[in-house]
């Protein structure tokens, strides 16, 4: 194994686990084709080495938020920046839906990038079980990241051997708008259901709150 080789396969595993994170906010789909192209086109890169290292970088990013999630509880969605990825009513609906689905929640969050992130860090903070979610992310990253990675190899190869780099730039840059694109569809459906989920659960916390303002007038009273 080369020293070049050893830098393209250390990329891919920072690039996915940075990505994993939301630093910077892109989603890992587009790490998960920049292992496929390299996979397609580099000698050095073998895809029985890129393929793990893809996944190892996924899983990695989902354990520090899970392990940060339950390592400061609750008190870390209470710092702004992490309140603004994760909002009360959203956190709300992400723990009702764990308790509901538990580990079929796991698998669909993967398929919402902006939804994501908070999940891990939730699944972290109500203590969920880190076997099921160990074994929720082993399933995604055998079938999931091998679906992308190999679709993805098999496509790059394909402009690889017809037309060249600048073909395989151009459908670089494609795959990268597209994504793009499905990240900005994505963003926008999960802030319609955050919408809705805000209108139906209204009705049942602003007695609540009501009730808790009153409580709180009365002890300054006294």
């Amino acid at each position: 194994m080369s020293p070049d080789s050893l830098y393209w396969y250390a990329s891919i595993f920072v690039w996915l686990f940075c990505t994993g994170v939301g630093i910077p906010p892109v989603p890992e789909e587009a790490g998960i084709l920049y292992a496929a192209g390299l996979a397609a086109v580099n000698d050095d890169v073998y895809w029985w080495i890129a393929w793990p290292a893809t996944s190892l970088g996924i899983i990695a990013a989902d354990l520090l938020l899970y392990g940060a999630g339950r390592l400061w509880g609750s008190q870390i969605l209470e710092y702004r920046w992490v309140s603004r990825l994760i909002p009360p009513e959203r956190r709300r609906v992400i723990e009702d839906r764990f308790h509901r689905h538990g580990m079929k929640f796991l698998l669909m969050a993967r398929l919402l990038p902006p939804l994501r992130t908070g999940v891990f860090l939730v699944a972290g903070t109500i203590r969920y079980s880190l076997t099921r979610f160990l074994i929720a992310d082993g399933v995604y990253g055998v079938v999931g990241v091998g679906l992308v990675f190999f679709g993805g190899t098999a496509v790059m190869a394909l402009f690889h051997k017809i037309g060249g780099w600048l073909m395989f730039s151009l459908a670089i840059v494609a795959v990268g708008l597209a994504t793009g694109y499905y990240y900005r569809y994505l963003r926008k459906l999960e802030m319609k259901a955050t919408e809705k989920t805000v209108e139906a659960i209204a009705p049942v916390i602003a007695p609540v709150e009501v009730a808790t303002r009153e409580t709180q007038t009365t002890e300054a009273r006294r």
